[in-house]
């Protein structure tokens, strides 16, 4: 009996070290598992949070610069340039520029552009329409108001070709002529044509014999009725 006692009380020693070394592993060098899965998850949402955070910056920023873009196309103009520049066309300019400025944004004037003949220092207003005439276009205009002033004729009634456009109803035939496209036969033709019929809009020039779209694509910009 004495000797199963005393393994059995060995046994119990030898099990309570063992369990005490085994504890103090596990409390000095161990790692908690629940506590690896509570950190990783706190971890998670912090980034998370972090990105959602970012998310709502980026969105404001966006949103801030949306608004100025929309701010900017509000205060804009569109303007409409056409005759003897570069590149004829609508152009979006910023409130407050004046013809100089469009006449940049359509490239520039050709060769034959009659500089002195638009004010270039005029403020645009949105929706506007400027026409550069040609020098024939300027020198045929400024010979029709002195020979409608000297008759006493109505100055007013030029106002037309003053803006640069050939009323095709009631030019002459020089001033027919100093369209692109138009020399001496059409522009006998047109004015024959208006004889017995009135031009109601531009695209009845058309209609004149030897004015097809060619003749007409060069002109559309420079005619009125």
């Amino acid at each position: 009996m004495g000797k199963k006692k005393f393994i059995t009380t060995v046994t119990c020693i030898v099990f309570i070290v063992f369990s005490g070394i085994l504890y103090l592993k596990q409390d000095t060098g161990g790692t908690d598992a629940s506590f690896i899965n509570e950190t990783g998850s706190a971890m998670e949402t912090a980034d998370a949070g972090s990105g959602i955070l970012q998310e709502e910056e980026a969105g404001g920023r966006q949103e801030a610069e949306d608004g100025s873009s929309a701010q900017a196309a509000t205060n804009g103009i569109a303007v409409y340039i056409c005759g003897a520049v570069k590149h004829p066309g609508v152009y979006s300019l910023p409130d407050g520029q004046r013809i100089c400025d469009a006449v940049d944004a359509a490239g520039g004037f050709k060769k034959s552009a009659a500089r002195s003949a638009i004010n270039l220092a005029k403020v645009l207003s949105d929706g506007e329409q400027v026409v550069v005439p040609t020098k024939k276009q300027a020198a045929s205009y400024k010979n029709n108001n002195i020979g409608n002033a000297e008759n006493g004729g109505d100055v007013a009634g030029t106002k037309a070709g003053a803006a640069g456009l050939v009323n095709i109803n009631t030019a002459s035939r020089e001033e027919l002529m100093s369209l692109p496209g138009i020399g001496e036969s059409k522009a006998d033709a047109v004015i024959e044509y208006r004889l017995s019929n009135s031009f109601k809009s531009i695209m009845d020039i058309k209609n004149v014999t030897g004015i097809k779209d060619g003749v007409f694509n060069q002109i559309k910009d420079l005619i009125t009725v």
